[in-house]
């Protein structure tokens, strides 16, 4: 996404931290589960902190990748039940200490921290789908080679795109959704990036691939979904915002 500010990891500071209460579906069981999705997006390879001798981007306290791990590890000992997810854009657009390394750094960052589900943005496309791909089987890089010598085993995390498929027979190039469960609840995670990424992208790099309309998308899952007895559905989408100095 096209961004009108540096948007930079910790920035995140949780701008989303969400609180589910869900209820079990099974009639045996009665209550509530709450369960904590934290959220983030926009990373863009950002694994240091900002330059200068502030460390502020805007108004806001900002860290590196270590302190974005201390952060989400501070949150998840509050509750047992919860989920860690990108809304996309993770790479692409990224400093040199993540591009140099074709974002591997990043990925690699990002299983450490125990990330669950990264839904994929425009960025992530922006050195072709099967690029992409390498970003989650892994494997060395079809020029560079394995730049460390060890290979690259790409994302222990899954990427989901319901909405982006294959040309040459309509399937999803990656999950279009996952299933997490709680205490018996499921929850589905959706994953989808804008339909209008081709025209911001490189279109060579996505011939192979449709781009389809969000909301007809999800309206196709939910059916199959509720069949299925999941009853909560979390939709990560990628789409822009902008940083509040007061959270």
């Amino acid at each position: 996404m096209k961004r009108p500010f540096q948007v930079l990891l910790a920035v995140v500071l949780f701008a989303l931290v969400f609180t589910l209460v869900v209820a079990p579906a099974s009639a045996k069981r009665s209550g509530t589960i709450d369960v904590q999705i934290l959220a983030l997006n926009d990373f863009h390879g950002n694994l240091l902190p900002p330059g200068g001798s502030s460390g502020r981007v805007g108004t806001v306290d900002a860290g590196g990748v270590e302190y974005l791990a201390t952060h989400i590890n501070n949150l998840r000992a509050l509750n047992p039940n919860t989920v860690v997810v990108s809304a996309g854009d993770m790479i692409g657009a990224s400093p040199l200490l993540s591009a140099l390394f074709h974002d591997e750094p990043t990925i690699e960052a990002f299983n450490l921290i125990g990330l669950d589900f990264n839904a994929v943005g425009n960025h992530e496309f922006d050195e072709g789908v099967y690029e992409l791909l390498r970003m989650q089987k892994g494997g060395c890089h079809p020029e560079d080679g394995c730049l460390d010598g060890d290979g690259f085993e790409g994302a222990d995390f899954r990427f989901l795109a319901a909405n982006v498929t294959w040309k040459k027979n309509d399937k999803p190039i990656f999950p279009a959704y996952k299933v997490k469960t709680f205490k018996g609840v499921k929850i589905a995670f959706i994953g989808m990036t804008l339909e209008g990424t081709p025209s911001i992208v490189t279109p060579s790099g996505i011939s192979e691939l449709n781009f389809l309309d969000e909301a007809e998308t999800v309206n196709a899952l939910v059916p199959w979904l509720k069949r299925q007895g999941i009853e909560t559905i979390v939709v990560l989408i990628h789409e822009g915002g902008v940083q509040n100095p007061n959270t």
